[in-house]
């Protein structure tokens, strides 16, 4: 893994866009991320619009780690508009790497420095608030090792697909009180993660975290609550 070295430019945030997925489900000739929204933003224009938001309120300098495969060249060329604002690097997902999304974090993990973040390129969030409470998520890992952006769901076959977390407490930051990657009971689970953010010295944890119970590493990290949290798995998710 790469190491935080003096002299070592360090970015004051990495974002792992996990991007080399087979899109079983997503019945398109296209890259899922790449999914117009409106006439102007795709998927992934959406998700990284709190990075860039971060970058620029922040004026802070920030990484974006974007896993690949062969077959997301489509990908790979979209993403050159950010290349002005965001240090865009990427890397491709091997089988040493394992599968999955925790493949897909393990591969990107020797490029990251500094905090971390995994966002996923197929997931919206239409909060307005999003970019305010994507800052927030990052200033908690001054004091806990992980912090996520959650939304409070209760559909069973949801929570089944996604990061299903069961948050405790009241207002806008509650604590993670159980988590599971895509649970085979989701019964108990009240929300799901949008957002998973570990501190420097815990972002070895995050593939273990993206793997079923793996993610119980997340109890006890604080919980920002988001709203308008929408998994884009087929063309008619939104």
């Amino acid at each position: 893994m790469a190491a935080d070295r003096p002299g070592r430019s360090r970015p004051t945030l990495t974002v792992i866009v996990p991007c080399a997925g087979v899109q079983r489900r997503f019945d398109a000739p296209y890259p899922k991320e790449l999914h117009r929204i409106n006439h102007a933003e795709s998927i992934i224009d959406h998700a990284l619009a709190p990075v860039r938001d971060f970058a620029a309120r922040r004026d802070a300098s920030v990484r974006l780690v974007v896993v690949i495969r062969a077959h997301k060249a489509d990908t790979v060329a979209y993403l050159a508009r950010y290349a002005d604002v965001l240090d865009t690097v990427f890397v491709y997902q091997a089988d040493r790497h394992g599968p999955d999304l925790s493949g897909a974090v393990t591969a990107a993990l020797p490029l990251c420095t500094g905090p971390t973040a995994v966002v996923l390129p197929d997931q919206v969030v239409t909060d307005d608030v999003l970019a305010q409470r994507f800052a927030e998520a990052y200033d908690l890992l001054a004091r806990h090792p992980y912090a996520v952006l959650a939304a409070t769901i209760h559909d069973p076959v949801r929570l089944a697909n996604d990061g299903a977390l069961r948050l405790r407490g009241r207002g806008p930051v509650r604590v993670v009180e159980h988590a599971a990657e895509k649970p085979a009971d989701p019964s108990g689970f009240n929300a799901a993660w949008a957002t998973v953010f570990a501190a420097a010295a815990h972002r070895d944890g995050l593939p273990g975290i993206m793997t079923g119970a793996g993610a119980t590493a997340l109890v006890d990290s604080p919980a920002i609550l988001v709203d308008g949290f929408h998994n884009v798995n087929r063309v008619d998710d939104l």
